[in-house]
């Protein structure tokens, strides 16, 4: 599961979704990083400082 904040009609929804999944009791704080962060990271293949780990490297 990925967070989405691309819902442009209404994005002073973005700041509900937020709050709305942080103060769920149901979810991990483990869980809502990958949520928020983590998950998003792996499918875009970032390293540890959020850069592509498939850029071609600078000439």
């Amino acid at each position: 599961m990925l967070f989405g904040s691309d819902q442009m009609i209404w994005p002073e929804t973005i700041r509900l979704a937020i709050e709305t999944t942080e103060s769920t009791d149901f979810l991990t704080d483990e869980q809502k990083r990958d949520i928020f962060y983590n998950n998003a990271a792996r499918f875009l293949r970032l390293d540890d400082k959020g850069h592509s780990q498939t850029d071609l490297p600078e000439k």
